[in-house]
């Protein structure tokens, strides 16, 4: 598991396995200093105030982001709408 960890990039899909929020869905914003996680899902936790999230907690989907990823590393405003938006595309992609 700890090497799916380092391959972990901004704009991954990521789903909630552990805690209240197992089963949700989540964009990775970055990965923290201590190991962590941060998501959004855009809803419940917006891109202001991302969730910390031990990665041991997620699984990590293939699904990914290049238009998210290219607008967090570039730190250009995102707003919570496009994330809830990008994650559905994401969703639907999953389910082909």
């Amino acid at each position: 598991m700890q090497g799916l960890v380092d391959e972990v990039r901004p704009g991954q899909l990521v789903s909630s396995t552990q805690g209240r929020d197992t089963g949700r869905y989540y964009l990775v914003v970055s990965k923290s200093e201590d190991g962590f996680i941060l998501v959004t899902d855009g809803e419940y936790r917006g891109i202001e105030k991302p969730k910390k999230k031990n990665p041991k907690h997620l699984k990590f989907w293939p699904q990914f982001s290049e238009k998210m990823a290219e607008r967090l590393a570039n730190k250009s405003k995102v707003t919570n709408a496009e994330i809830m938006a990008e994650i559905g595309e994401l969703l639907r992609l999953l389910q082909g």
